[in-house]
């Protein structure tokens, strides 16, 4: 008879056991551990007594460091990542090693139940879980965000290829583990390359591409702005969700100095505020592009809304955002739902660079505002509370690849959710445009009509990349017993700005002067400016309904005014 696989909650359940001998937090590299060592003797095509031994030992203890000492040199630095040797000593004083390792070795994890693949995700699993159970989500990226990366950053790949993939932001390797799943069942061969400052998560990360297949060595750890662990490497697909907020002021200097070497160094573009570092994230991405004479790169990074339109024009913002522009290296960016990250609640964008774009879309960047394609999350988790369908994803890849702009018509079930939509061109009539769900009833007619509670909106913009360019200008104004008042204004580069004030500004102030010396060219994505969707009006009957409520709340709060009219 067939044994089902095991589950990650079948494994962990080895954590009631550790109660009381390990804190709550320290259960993870235990179970992790114990899992990679099983999975690595049974792999093994010579027999060992492995765990049994260790369970079955007088000294169990002695046992475990003579297993240690044996694993290959990659291993053993996992598991001195990971702590092992200490944390099996805390279950040998509480007698607990020897029922921990016999319960491992009980495990079927062999390679005739387990391919390489089954064994990457179960092990994924394992992380995950090991990732919420201790309340956070700093590394976690919802895998429906991670399948839209892949799709979008190996879009262009018309055939099977091979190619490696990096992230400088690895956490325990999440992302790029489900990167590489999504991608083999192409064809696509992957090699998976990255870099993690946190020793357990980049621990975590090596293990998993241990049990891949791949070598552990190919995730570094370290800071990644300040030293980079690939240093020689370009790469031709990318993909990053690099920590929101991080704050960078105890690495000042170093990224000064690098931002000092111009051209030559991974910031030249310009500094963000210190309390959020994730714009030097994606500059570090731009200086690992292979260069376009060798087929270029294409990066897959989600950020907040901050780095779209954060700051002013004097920002570090705006100029790492300008030199994107300029250099024409935005492909698309992708507004995501709202309440999709564990970690936060705040709105997630993704954005698509690409430094090999072809003719047709130089010079533009296309935006594509999915705000609105999401459902109830099953499981609510920390901030998520919606999720993504593949029918979400394939919507956002039809519109991103279109030759044109496209427009939605949505119809929203009760609790907000895109219950079902369709695309048509946003230069498309509305009224012969067939319904994306076969099922909605419809009116009759010559054409098709939409059901009324549908509404039709932006969804995909294609926009020079140009126009996201501003200028902020000064205007001065003379006060007599003080300094000068200065009032600043933004414009649009196709104004002229001498033109501007003597037009804006001469007729209504004589005494004013415009400071060209103070004028800057700024640079910020606003969605609102091409996605603007106005409120849907309350029908009067409401508004009236509403407002005797609040007539009636009100009187019932002075109940002597009648009394008092009447007596005057």
């Amino acid at each position: 008879m067939h044994r089902p696989l095991l589950t990650a909650g079948a494994i962990w359940r080895i954590a009631d056991l550790l109660r009381g001998a390990l804190q709550p937090d320290e259960y993870g590299p235990v179970i992790l551990a114990f899992t990679v060592l099983r999975r690595m003797e049974q792999a093994r095509t010579r027999s060992a007594a492995g765990l049994a031994g260790v369970a079955q030992a007088v000294d169990g203890l002695a046992t475990f460091e003579t297993l240690l000492a044996r694993l290959p040199r990659s291993v053993q630095f996992i598991m001195t990542q990971l702590d092992v040797r200490a944390l099996a000593h805390r279950l040998a004083q509480a007698e607990l090693l020897d029922a921990v390792a016999a319960h491992f070795a009980a495990l079927d994890l062999a390679p005739a139940r387990y391919g390489t693949e089954g064994m990457a995700r179960l092990f994924e699993e394992l992380v995950h879980h090991f990732t919420t159970s201790r309340g956070t989500g700093v590394h976690y990226t919802p895998p429906e965000v991670t399948d839209l990366m892949v799709d979008l950053v190996f879009a262009t790949d018309t055939v099977p290829t091979r190619h490696d993939l990096y992230d400088p932001a690895a956490g325990t390797g999440a992302l790029l583990g489900r990167a590489a799943d999504r991608l083999q069942t192409r064809g696509t061969e992957i090699r998976l390359f990255g870099q993690e400052l946190g020793q357990q998560y980049c621990a975590l990360c090596r293990a998993d591409l241990l049990l891949r297949g791949q070598s552990p060595a190919q995730i570094t750890q370290g800071n990644t702005l300040t030293e980079d662990g690939h240093g020689k490497r370009h790469f031709a697909r990318m993909l990053a969700n690099p920590p929101f907020g991080l704050d960078w002021r105890n690495i000042r200097s170093a990224i000064q100095a690098e931002h000092a070497r111009g051209s030559a160094g991974r910031f030249p573009a310009g500094l963000p505020r210190l309390s959020d570092g994730s714009m030097l994230f994606m500059q570090h991405l731009l200086a690992k592009m292979r260069s376009p004479r060798h087929g270029g790169s294409r990066v897959g990074v989600v950020t907040h809304a901050g780095a779209l339109s954060g700051g002013g024009a004097e920002s570090g913002e705006s100029a790492i955002r300008r030199y994107l522009v300029e250099h024409d290296l935005i492909d698309a960016i992708i507004a995501l739902p709202m309440g999709m990250f564990v970690n936060t609640g705040i709105a997630t964008y993704v954005w698509i660079l690409d430094n090999h774009k072809p003719a047709a879309r130089q010079g533009k960047v296309r935006l594509i505002d999915a705000s609105f394609l999401w459902r109830r999350a099953m499981r609510s988790s920390g901030e998520k509370r919606r999720e993504m369908t593949p029918g979400h994803l394939s919507a956002i890849m039809e519109a991103c690849m279109a030759g044109a702009e496209m427009d939605v018509v949505l119809h929203e079930g009760e609790d907000g959710a895109a219950e079902h939509w369709d695309m048509l061109a946003a230069d498309a009539p509305q009224e012969r445009v067939p319904c994306h769900d076969p099922d909605t009833p419809f009116d009759g007619g010559d054409g098709i009509d939409w059901p009324s509670a549908s509404r039709r909106m932006g969804f995909s913009r294609i926009v020079a990349g140009r126009d996201f360019l501003y200028r902020s200008l000064v205007v001065e104004r003379p006060v007599y017993d003080d300094a000068p008042t200065r009032t600043v204004f933004l414009t649009d580069m196709a104004q002229d700005p001498h033109a501007w004030f003597a037009s804006m500004i001469r007729p209504h102030d004589a005494e004013a002067r415009l400071d060209m010396t103070r004028a800057q060219v700024g640079c910020a994505i606003s969605f609102p400016r091409y996605f603007h969707r106005p409120a849907p009006h309350r029908p009067v009957e409401e508004i009236v309904r509403d407002l005797h409520h609040s007539m009636d709340r009100l009187a019932a709060l002075m109940p002597d005014m009648t009394g008092k009219k009447q007596a005057e």
